[in-house]
Formats: structure tokens, C-alpha cells, sequence
């Protein structure tokens, strides 16, 4: 059990230290403000399409550091994943990231924080300092010579002054004691309110999100369209008009010569068959039938045994899920396998699938990790939620995953240290 007294100490020995670190930072912060104002008016002239998304990476990183901090303190939750800059960015790409709301916010809390930390930080030096200096060298002004007495706020030449001393560094005292603890809390949950996001921002935000999701995925579906015309026109199409040709010519040869027909007969078979593998595999890439044969587990099963690598498959606590979202499942795990086999250099694959509740929706969850070289990246451009890259792949193999999860407003993740291991991570929201 914490004494009353024991917890109001340190109470202010933590608001102390939290103001201590603010006004450290500060120094970073006042750094980063004179950078910004130097660079910024360079912008429209095209000189700052490099430095200033550098400069607007290392606000993100200072205000995010300055989000964990405050939260730290506070013991806050901070309930969203803060963006991440990288990448080379075009000259409307830089304008859009300096007027986005995030940089809006970096860029008032570093105002807040220049205006403040650096008061706040002295003042949790100066308060205890200027008090224990106050009460403890005013008594031992006889040792002072009269040509050269003590100086604190005032010459220390008497007892009556030694005794006003005193006070004096009481009350400094007592002003830190109330003040500290005040001044912490005020400068942590302005922080936490400058740099969370509001309501309409969120909601601004996610209808953004969902807008982009909905035009890759339209994308996405007029290429399939495309794509299974092209296959039924230059395969199954053709292929078909061989057999009633075939059958033409079989029906010509029967009326002379029925044994000369049973060439053309079964080379119309042959085109038939391969006209009728054209289609099973035109209609495999639409919605693969093993899911309705089988399921996801099943089909997972069926992908994994195919794998060049062995693979290990959990689906412990699987449920089964929308038609939709089990055809998305499927062929991430299918365009995650592949990637791995043709560039991870792995000699295992480790595949999970799982079902997965957290509030307010339902999850499906496909992950795959290897033991691979690791060191790619999801492209910037399509990359949902944070990581730093995949042994998988980086390209076109995790651009095709994170615009299938951004369809149905899921994420994908990726961690790959270079020298791996390599883990991919998708959420795919379902309603179970």
C-alpha cells in the first residue's frame, strides 16, 4: 500500500521528469519550426519537392513521439495508427501532404510546443532549485564577508533577511508543488488534443480511404473484365470455332467416306476439351469452386500442398465467412505463396488462418510468414496500415494483396528485417 504522501511525491517527481523531457525536446522542436520556416517559402518554386516531405517525415516522427509521451503519462490510449511518409512524392503530392489535416496538427502542436515546453521545462528545474537554495544558503549568511554578502533575490546582509529568504524559497516551494503537477497535465492533454484526430476528421479520413479502395477496386474489376474476354475471345472462342469447323469437315467427309471423318471427329473432341479446360480455368479465376467444395480450410490446404515450399497451415478457430470475402482470402493466400516461392529464398512458409473478434467488427486473418532473406517493402502507394517490407516481394505481388484488402476496407501488414524472418499479415472485416 502507497502512503498518501508517498503518492503525491511522486506524483510530482513523474510531472517533473514529464516536463524535464518537454523541455528537452524543445530544442528539437525549435530546430525543426526554424527549418520549416526557411524551407516553406521555397515550395511553390519546386526547390522543396525534396526536402520538405523530409521535413514533414521528421514532424510526423517528433509529434508521434510527443502523442507517446503525453499518453505515457496521461496512461491514455491513442486509438488510431498515425501516418507514415516515405517515398519520392511529386510536386502536387507534396502540396496535398502539407495542407492534409495530419500535417495541420504536426504543425500546431509544434507551435504549442515551442510556446510552452520550454516555460514548462525551466520552470520544473527552476521552482525546485531556486526553493532548496533559498531555504538551505540563507542561514549561512554570517560566513559571507559585509563588502561581499550573499546575493539571492535580495542581499542577504541580516537575520531578517535570512528569515525573508526562507519564505521566499517556501513559497517557491509550495508554487512548484501545486504548479508542477498542474502544468504536466495541461501541457500532456494538450498534446493529446492537438495531435489526436478529430471526429470529422476521422470520418473525412476513412471516407477517403473507402473512396480510393472503391475506385482501385473498380480498377481492379473492369482489368478482370478485360481479362476473361481476352481468354474466352483468344482461347475458349477460338477453340470452339475449330470444333464446328472440325464437325463441318466430318459432316462433309461422312457423306463420301464415313471412315474419313473419324479424324476430324476426334480433333474436334481434342478442341472441345481444351476449349472446356479454358473455361474451367476462365471461371476458376472468378470464383474458385473449391471454396463451395471444401471451404476456406480446405482450399488453403489445397494451395499449401501445391507450394514448392513446405508449408505448415493452422486454421484452428476458422469460421467460415461471406462468398466474397473467402474468394479475397483465397487468392491473397494464393499471390502471398507464390511471391514467397519465387522470392524469398525461404526453405519453410508457415500459413495461418483464423477468425478474430475485437469490437465493433469481426475479423478474418491471413497470415504467412517465411524464414527467408526478407529486406522488400510494400509499394507506398498502396500500402495499407504500417510496415516495413516483405520477403515476398516488393511490387506488383503486395500492390495486388493490399488493393484486394483495401476493397474490403481490410489492411496489410508486413514486417521483414533485412536477413528476414518475414511475416504478412491481413484483416479482412466480416460479418460472421
Amino acid at each position: 500500500m502507497i502512503l498518501p504522501a508517498r503518492a503525491s511525491l511522486e506524483t510530482r517527481i513523474k510531472a517533473a521528469g514529464f516536463l524535464l523531457r518537454e523541455g528537452w525536446h524543445w530544442l528539437t522542436s525549435l530546430g525543426l519550426l526554424v527549418a520549416g520556416v526557411v524551407l516553406l517559402p521555397f515550395l511553390p518554386l519546386g526547390v522543396g519537392l525534396y526536402p520538405v516531405p523530409r521535413l514533414l517525415q521528421t514532424l510526423n516522427l517528433l509529434g508521434a513521439r510527443a502523442q507517446a509521451r503525453a499518453a505515457a503519462y496521461t496512461a491514455a490510449v491513442v486509438p488510431f495508427d498515425r501516418r507514415r511518409l516515405d517515398g519520392r512524392h511529386t510536386f502536387g503530392e507534396v502540396a496535398a501532404l502539407v495542407s492534409s489535416p495530419e500535417t495541420k496538427r504536426d504543425a500546431s502542436w509544434l507551435l504549442f510546443h515551442c510556446a510552452f515546453a520550454l516555460l514548462a521545462g525551466c520552470l520544473a528545474v527552476g521552482l525546485p532549485l531556486a526553493a532548496v537554495l533559498y531555504v538551505f544558503a540563507a542561514p549561512w549568511w554570517p560566513l559571507f564577508p559585509p563588502q561581499a554578502p550573499l546575493e539571492l533575490a535580495f542581499p542577504v546582509t541580516s537575520w531578517l533577511a535570512a528569515a525573508a529568504t526562507v519564505l521566499l524559497g517556501v513559497a517557491y516551494g509550495v508554487t512548484g508543488w501545486m504548479l508542477l503537477p498542474w502544468l504536466a497535465r495541461r501541457l500532456s492533454t494538450g498534446t493529446l488534443a492537438i495531435l489526436s484526430p478529430r471526429r470529422y476528421d476521422e470520418l473525412s479520413r476513412r471516407i477517403q480511404d473507402l473512396s480510393a479502395a472503391r475506385a482501385s477496386a473498380l480498377t481492379a474489376h473492369a482489368a478482370e473484365l478485360r481479362r476473361i474476354e481476352r481468354e474466352l475471345h483468344d482461347g475458349a472462342q477460338n477453340r470452339l470455332v475449330g470444333v464446328v469447323m472440325m464437325l463441318g469437315l466430318a459432316q462433309r467427309a461422312a457423306e463420301t467416306d464415313p471412315a474419313a471423318a473419324v479424324p476430324f471427329i476426334g480433333r474436334a473432341q481434342d478442341a472441345a476439351t481444351e476449349a472446356l479446360a479454358g473455361l474451367r480455368e476462365a471461371v476458376h479465376d472468378i470464383y474458385p469452386p473449391i471454396l463451395d467444395e471444401l471451404g476456406l480450410g480446405g482450399a488453403a490446404s489445397a494451395l499449401t500442398s501445391r507450394s514448392p515450399i513446405p508449408c505448415s497451415l493452422d486454421v484452428h478457430g476458422l469460421l467460415r465467412a461471406p462468398a466474397a470475402v473467402e474468394s479475397a482470402a483465397y487468392f491473397v493466400l494464393a499471390e502471398a505463396l507464390t511471391n514467397a516461392a519465387k522470392h524469398s529464398d525461404a526453405s519453410r512458409i508457415g500459413v495461418v488462418l483464423r477468425t478474430e473478434s475485437v469490437p465493433g467488427e469481426d475479423l478474418l486473418v491471413i497470415r504467412v510468414n517465411d524464414d527467408g532473406r526478407g529486406g522488400a517493402a510494400i509499394p507506398p502507394r498502396t500500402a495499407s496500415g504500417s510496415g516495413v517490407g516483405t520477403g515476398l516481394a516488393t511490387g506488383t505481388g503486395l500492390a495486388g494483396i493490399a488493393r484486394r484488402a483495401a476493397a474490403f476496407g481490410g489492411t496489410l501488414r508486413v514486417t521483414s528485417p533485412s536477413g528476414g524472418p518475414t511475416e504478412l499479415r491481413v484483416d479482412l472485416p466480416c460479418d460472421f
